[in-house]
């Protein structure tokens, strides 16, 4: 008897560990970004893939990426140690320093076009995340951009004049999500893309005029370009898949597994995309060789000219 016992309490504590391995791994789905628990390093890169320096301290987490419009500052969504809250820190130099003293977990920063103010969401204990803005310094308090009950409000994006703010909704309920705009001001919403699948991740044009996000509604994630003002008009960028997509003032980006993507584009007329090519791939800038860029949480940001990029590293402890 006692014999079967030790051979039961041996099998049960190696399907236990067998469950936390799994339940760790999860944490690196489409929810958290793909971060096991290592170490995490931003850096710059050129359009080459080399690596220009580091930016800010190692943390247990760097997700979604902001470079201000200045180029000297870096917003984050990180966590010192893990375990940790997701919290926003602006990152200068080899430093990085809250933003605020929110308790609730904050992701999806992004400087305003003029770099005076920060946008970003909440998730309070409890509730849906809203978008909120507050000065790029820190001053001040959370001022609500949308805030409402009901649905997820993810992934703030400005229009150029600040006027209008894009963004993505997540039913909780069916995980839905759909991309909608809001008018900063009037605080009045406007569905912009409700198609079949899942509309996640977009970003306005520098121009104003465009919307780029990502859609599974052909059976795998693509990217696709519409209006900013509501329209019908669909654009398929992307070829063999894509993710993540950014703007610079002539170029589109985004991933294609492990490689970055650079799509020239005209707007005579519409919109017209040219050929994509590769610049360079994740594992040549440290980001990983089996990270496919699969989550909600982009780990890259592109400056306005398409000439520096930031990345997140996954550093060997």
């Amino acid at each position: 008897m006692k014999r079967s016992a030790a051979v039961l309490l041996m099998m049960l504590s190696l399907l236990l560990a067998d469950q936390g391995l799994l339940v760790a791994q999860g944490r690196g789905g489409r929810g958290r970004g793909n971060q096991a628990p290592t170490i995490r390093q931003l850096a710059s890169v050129d359009r080459s893939g080399n690596v220009q320096g580091t930016v800010g301290p190692r943390m247990s987490s760097i997700l979604d990426p902001s470079i201000s419009p200045d180029g000297s500052q870096v917003a984050v969504r990180g966590r010192m140690e893990q375990g940790e809250q997701d919290h926003l820190y602006v990152l200068e130099g080899m430093s990085a320093s809250r933003l605020t003293s929110n308790e609730g977990n904050e992701r999806h920063m992004i400087w305003s076009p003029d770099g005076s103010q920060i946008a970003y969401s909440i998730q309070r204990q409890g509730g849906v995340s809203n978008l909120y803005t507050r000065p790029g310094d820190g001053s001040g308090g959370d001022r609500p951009i949308i805030e409402s009950e009901g649905m997820h409000k993810w992934y703030p994006s400005w229009s150029p004049d600040a006027s209008t703010v894009v963004f993505h909704t997540n039913n909780p309920d069916t995980q839905a999500r759909d991309i909608w705009s809001v008018n900063v001001a009037s605080g009045q919403t406007t569905v912009l893309v409700d198609d079949d699948g899942i509309q996640a991740l977009a970003r306005t044009s520098h121009d104003g005029r465009f919307v780029a996000y990502q859609s599974d509604q052909d059976g795998q994630l693509e990217i696709y370009v519409t209006t900013l003002r509501p329209s019908d008009s669909r654009w398929k960028v992307s070829t063999d898949g894509g993710t993540w997509p950014k703007w610079s003032d002539d170029e589109l980006f985004y991933w294609e597994g492990n490689s970055l993507m650079a799509v020239p584009y005209t707007t005579d007329g519409g919109f017209t995309a040219g050929t994509p090519r590769v610049l360079f791939t994740g594992e040549q800038v440290g980001m990983g060789a089996d990270n496919m860029m699969t989550s909600y949480n982009p780990e890259y940001d592109v400056n306005a000219a398409g000439t520096r990029f930031v990345v997140t590293q996954r550093v060997e402890n």
